[in-house]
């Protein structure tokens, strides 16, 4: 399951790989990455801080 915890943990490795990235495009795109998981996790607590309900419905169910 994505939790916000692991999507900022993922961009947290992210910028961490970043750093080791000898390609500045390479670094880029790995920096949007993290940028974008950074901001989905914020999005997500929002919505759950303002008690806007489930972010995404879970779709589960439609794979049977």
């Amino acid at each position: 399951m994505v939790t916000t915890k692991s999507l900022r943990h993922f961009a947290a490795v992210c910028l961490a790989d970043a750093l080791k990235a000898e390609d500045p495009s390479h670094r880029e795109v790995i920096v949007a990455v993290a940028r974008a998981s950074t901001k989905t996790a914020d999005v997500i607590d929002r919505r759950v801080r303002e008690g806007q309900g489930e972010v995404l419905p879970d779709l589960r169910h439609k794979l049977n």
